[in-house]
């Protein structure tokens, strides 16, 4: 019995609580409302793949800038690149040092061709700076170096070959 009450006290109070009218274009209304929520999600799903992009962007840009480590063999390259190239420097010095009349036509025309191989081992350098990958070229620099070489080694033969007739005609 006590339920009964309670259920039509619920109804009385229901009907005294008469919801208001709806105005005639209230579907309309609602629905720009739902429309308008649902641009401002699209624009703001857009912005936030923008910032995705954004941050990709900036990302792989600075990641051009961050030095790569270098291979084991462009750092073996370097030490031997060190050490020929001094090697190179101090036997030009010497025959510098060493230069007489006699000889000086010798190492004239020596200069020549080792600024020659010098000049092609700044131009594969130069390529190997662009495309540090390419170990063909670290092959190349070091042959060329090694031709300086070669080619030092050569004139100090015939400088000494050239010392040596002048010696012996001095002792003629």
């Amino acid at each position: 019995m006590k339920e009964q009450k309670i259920k039509e006290q619920f109804q009385k109070w229901e009907q005294s609580l008469q919801a208001p009218p709806l105005e005639l274009d209230h579907e309309r209304r609602f629905l720009t409302r739902l429309q308008k929520k649902k641009l401002k999600s699209r624009q703001k799903r857009l912005l936030q793949w923008a910032a995705v992009a954004l941050l990709c962007i900036g990302l792989s840009s600075v990641l051009q800038y961050i030095p790569k480590q270098n291979s084991s063999e462009v750092l073996q390259f370097q030490k031997a690149e060190f050490y020929l190239m001094q090697h190179i420097e101090e036997q030009i010095t010497s025959f510098e040092k060493e230069q007489t009349p006699e000889n000086q036509e010798i190492l004239i025309r020596s200069k020549q061709q080792l600024l020659e191989i010098q000049n092609n081992y700044h131009q594969i350098y130069k390529k190997w700076g662009e495309n540090p990958d390419q170990t063909q070229l670290i092959q190349a620099l070091i042959s060329n170096l090694n031709t300086q070489i070669n080619l030092l080694n050569d004139i100090n033969i015939t400088l000494q070959n050239l010392k040596n007739r002048n010696h012996e005609e001095y002792q003629i």
